[in-house]
This record gives structure tokens, C-alpha cells and sequence, in this order.
């Protein structure tokens, strides 16, 4: 951040700088510009961590202030017509405008754009957790553990978690139906939760899933491309 907005005003050379000063002067100036306002940045983070938003917003204030001083500074050792109150007093309401102007749009990106797609996502992550926690609902208590697998076996469904197996009554696409945020299905009588799945094979032209329960799950030809986009194969 530093390197690329220092590079880009010494590049643009706003404010005069690009008549009064060459290439590495400008470069030197704004680099010691944006520098410190990174480090003002931080101490200011650290000191208002956990405040409320009004109390952020005033902050600006003496932030904007010390770091039109030390541009200030700058400008006194530098160009030669620099220097008064009239000077400085443009330079604090340039450098307040665009803090406060910063400052408002962070604080409209995290609450109203940023804000809902976290809790969308927060949502989806519930969704799943608790899509999962419906299912293992079935299973006796010393079995509800993470999913690792499903086998259809006639009219009956093998249920593989990390604390044992289960069978159940119940049809394989109805369960991959009920967890399909969970996993998938990779053959017409296996299910597998992804993250269980620690390395993939090939047997005779034919894939495998190695599970974390030592199995090895067929993945058919019809399911091999849902496979691939998860990035199984």
C-alpha cells in the first residue's frame, strides 16, 4: 500500500509538486507523506480498537491535524514560498476532507456492503452445520460424530461418521438430497463428505476416494465431473 500509493502521487504530483520537484524528490516527499500517515493510522487503530463509530469519526480530527503539521514541516524545508497560517490552514482542511472522506466511505463499505455478504455467508455455514446436525439426529448418540461417508446397501443406508456406523432405513438420494450443501454423491450408492476425502486413485482405469476411514469409494463416470469441481480428482 505504501509503495503504490506513494509511487502514484509522486507519478501524478498533486498539490504543486510536480512543477517544484523532479521525479526523486517526489518520490521522497510522498513516500514520507503516505508513510506516516500509515503509521498515524496504526497508532490511531490501536488507540480507539473497540470504540463506537462516532467516537472513530472524531479521531480524525487530531489525526488529520498532526499530519498536516508534518507536511507542513515538510513544506517549510522544501519550497521556499511556503509558510504561514493561511498555508497551513488550507493544508489541515485539504488533508480533513479526505481522512474524513476515507473514514465515511470505510464506514459505509462495512456496514451496509460489506456487513450483509458476511452474514449471507455466516448464514450458509449455519445452513450446513446444522443440515448435518438434522441428519445425524438419527444415529444413536455415541455415533453423532463429522460425516465421512454414505453406502446404499438394498433398501438400507450406511452411515460412516469418525465415531463409528450406523445403518438406517432410509434411501441414499433422499439423504445426499438432505446434505447436498454438506458433500456428494460419486456414485450411484456412495456419498462422501469432501473434507474426509484424503487422497484420490486410479485402479485399472477406474477412481477411487480414499476416505479417512481407510475405505476406497468408486466414483463413477457419470460423477466424476461434480467430483472434479470439488475438487476430488
Amino acid at each position: 500500500m505504501w509503495a503504490l500509493v506513494s509511487v502514484f502521487a509522486a507519478t501524478a504530483g498533486p498539490f504543486g509538486t510536480f512543477e517544484g520537484l523532479g521525479l526523486l524528490e517526489r518520490l521522497g516527499y510522498w513516500g514520507g507523506i503516505v508513510g506516516a500517515s500509515i503509521l498515524l493510522t496504526h497508532a490511531q487503530q490501536w488507540l480507539i480498537r473497540g470504540r463506537a463509530e462516532h467516537l472513530r469519526l472524531l479521531a480524525q480530527l487530531p489525526y488529520a491535524g498532526i499530519l498536516a503539521l508534518l507536511a507542513h514541516g515538510m513544506n517549510l524545508l522544501i519550497f521556499p514560498h511556503w509558510g504561514g497560517w493561511q498555508d497551513f490552514g488550507f493544508l489541515l482542511v485539504v488533508t480533513l476532507s479526505v481522512v474524513l472522506l476515507i473514514e465515511i466511505t470505510v464506514f459505509l463499505l462495512r456496514n451496509y456492503a460489506l456487513q450483509p455478504a458476511a452474514e449471507a455467508t455466516q448464514q450458509e455455514v449455519a445452513d450446513t452445520v446444522n443440515a448435518e446436525q438434522r441428519f445425524l439426529r438419527r444415529l444413536p448418540l455415541d455415533k453423532r460424530g463429522p460425516l465421512i461417508r454414505l453406502e446404499a446397501q438394498d433398501h438400507y443406508l450406511l452411515v460412516v461418521t469418525e465415531r463409528g456406523q450406523e445403518t438406517l432405513l432410509m434411501r441414499l438420494g433422499d439423504a445426499a438430497a438432505e446434505l447436498a450443501e454438506t458433500g456428494l454423491r460419486v456414485h450411484r450408492s456412495h456419498w462422501v463428505a469432501p473434507t474426509q476425502v484424503r487422497r484420490h486413485a486410479r485402479q485399472k482405469g477406474r477412481d477411487f476416494l480414499q476416505m479417512k476411514d481407510e475405505s476406497l469409494v468408486p466414483v463413477s463416470r457419470s460423477c466424476r465431473p461434480a467430483a472434479q469441481a470439488a475438487g476430488l480428482l
